[in-house]
This record gives C-alpha cells, sequence and structure tokens, in this order.
C-alpha cells in the first residue's frame, strides 16, 4: 500500500510557508494597524481592482459574515468603499480609495523587506521558476477532471431520471 507523506507534498509545503509568511507579516504590520487578512485583501484590491465580495471570500479563504465584518472595518477606517456593479446592481464591488493607496505604500515596504529574508540566498530564477510551477499547479486544479465531468454528468441524468 502506498502512504502519503505530507513532508513530500508541494501543497502541504506551500500551505506551512504561507502560514510562516502570514505570521512573519504580522510581526511587521505590528503597530501599524493593518492586519494580515486587511493586507491580503487590499494586495487582491490593489492588484486586480475592485472584487465582488464572494470573490474576495474565496480568494482569501474566509467565511462571507468575516469578510462583510473585514469590509466594514476597512470601510469605516477609509481604505475600501462599496460599489453597485455596473452590469448588476444587486451586486456590490469592494475598490480601494486614495486613503488605502497610501496605506499599501507603507505596506509595501513591510512587504518588500519580508520578501528580501525569504528570498535570501535563492537565485532570482528560481523565485521565477518556482512562480511559473505554482501557477501551473493552480490552473490544474482549478480545471475539472474529465472524472469529475463524468459523475456531474450522470448526476445530473440520475436527477432528470427521479424528476
Amino acid at each position: 500500500m502506498t502512504t502519503f507523506d505530507p513532508h513530500k507534498s508541494l501543497g502541504f509545503q506551500c500551505e506551512i510557508t504561507l502560514k510562516a509568511f502570514i505570521r512573519n507579516l504580522s510581526q511587521r504590520l505590528d503597530g501599524t494597524g493593518i492586519s494580515p487578512t486587511q493586507f491580503r485583501a487590499l494586495a487582491h484590491l490593489m492588484a486586480d481592482g475592485p472584487q465582488v465580495q464572494a470573490e474576495l471570500c474565496e480568494l482569501l479563504s474566509i467565511s462571507p459574515p468575516s469578510m462583510v465584518k473585514l469590509i466594514d472595518r476597512m470601510e469605516r477606517d477609509g481604505w475600501v468603499v462599496r460599489q453597485a456593479d455596473a452590469l448588476d446592481r444587486r451586486v456590490n464591488k469592494v475598490a480601494c480609495t486614495e486613503q488605502a493607496k497610501e496605506i499599501w505604500e507603507e505596506a509595501t515596504i513591510h512587504s518588500i523587506n519580508l520578501l528580501e529574508q525569504a528570498y535570501r540566498g535563492i537565485d532570482p530564477d528560481e523565485i521565477e521558476s518556482a512562480i511559473r510551477l505554482l501557477m501551473r499547479i493552480r490552473k490544474n486544479l482549478e480545471t475539472p477532471r474529465n472524472d469529475d465531468q463524468k459523475k456531474k454528468s450522470k448526476t445530473k441524468c440520475a436527477d432528470i431520471l427521479v424528476d
């Protein structure tokens, strides 16, 4: 029988590395008024522009009630605003304010210092290769497997027969 060794799993290594990044970032942000979760939300908003709350929940892996509290806090602090989506007024998008951009500049300094520590002794080409590799893995995981598609098709057919 084949056994799973989590220490040889890239996913497991990514998880514990992410925790180390967040722990270190939290220490660096201490006293700035920016939490690691706020930092991660700002990172997505700054990089990709306004986001629907549900998308942010998925990106940050937090529950919808936690996301509402996070956005409420960030809105109260003047970092984000909720905007009605142009195509669907029932949907709110979260967007950064000018004040958030100023906060982001401060947070960026801490982030750059963190990355310098994390990447110490690692060739920049290795970093680029690792980023490309992780992007490919993420794409593979976001693409449904053929087996999964077959199961969905069978479920739909069974549901039709039962109705």
